[in-house]
């Protein structure tokens, strides 16, 4: 009798296996997206021992495209910084995120960025300071909230910190060593993500 019924209840199991696989549905979707936001640069300059400590808030735009799954997501993107103190600052890079899906109307994600990061330094007013290109490998992690505007369309407000190692020393001409730090960058961002489907 317990051999008989240890086979009923083996076989309802194989049975529901299928049944299961058949109701869990795993969606995919491409992603494109179009970010702005405001960074703040930590940037400090030494000229023979005058130090110089800027904190600079500066606006950016980006663009960004990736996959997602039920609960990752993955993005690829670039970003272009309007920076009054720099020449030129461009990131690229990538993120991978977790979704956590506490709602149907929005979820909230944590995940990690690296990448690189292409810094053109322009001369001081008074030409104290000469003009440097930098790159630097940056890390950092962000976190942050989706709203699903649509079945197709996101809205996302975030926050990214990128950790840099910018340590560069350059001769201002007279034989004076002038040294460049630059070691974070904080982001408040929002972007707007398009969604379509790709299974």
């Amino acid at each position: 009798m317990k051999k008989s019924l240890s086979k009923v209840v083996l076989a309802t199991m194989l049975a529901t296996v299928p049944l299961a696989a058949d109701n869990y549905s795993y969606d995919t979707y491409s992603l494109f997206a179009i970010e702005g936001g405001a960074t703040n640069v930590d940037i400090e300059r030494d000229d023979a021992g005058n130090i110089d400590v800027d904190k600079t808030n500066l606006p950016n735009i980006g663009l960004k495209i990736g996959a997602q799954g039920n609960d990752f997501r993955a993005f690829l993107s670039a970003r272009y910084y309007n920076a009054d103190d720099f020449s030129k600052l461009i990131t690229a890079g990538g993120e991978l995120q977790y979704l956590f899906n506490f709602s149907k109307a929005a979820n909230f994600f944590i995940g990690a960025n690296a990448g690189q990061a292409f810094i053109k330094v322009g001369a001081d007013s008074d030409n104290n300071i000469p003009s440097m290109d930098v790159t630097s490998m940056y890390y950092g992690g962000d976190a942050g909230f989706n709203i699903h505007a649509t079945k197709l369309i996101d809205i996302e407000v975030g926050a990214k910190y990128m950790s840099l190692d910018v340590n560069e020393n350059r001769d201002d001409g007279t034989g004076t060593l002038v040294n460049f730090k630059m070691d974070s960058m904080v982001t408040a961002y929002a972007s707007v993500i398009i969604k379509w489907q790709m299974n």
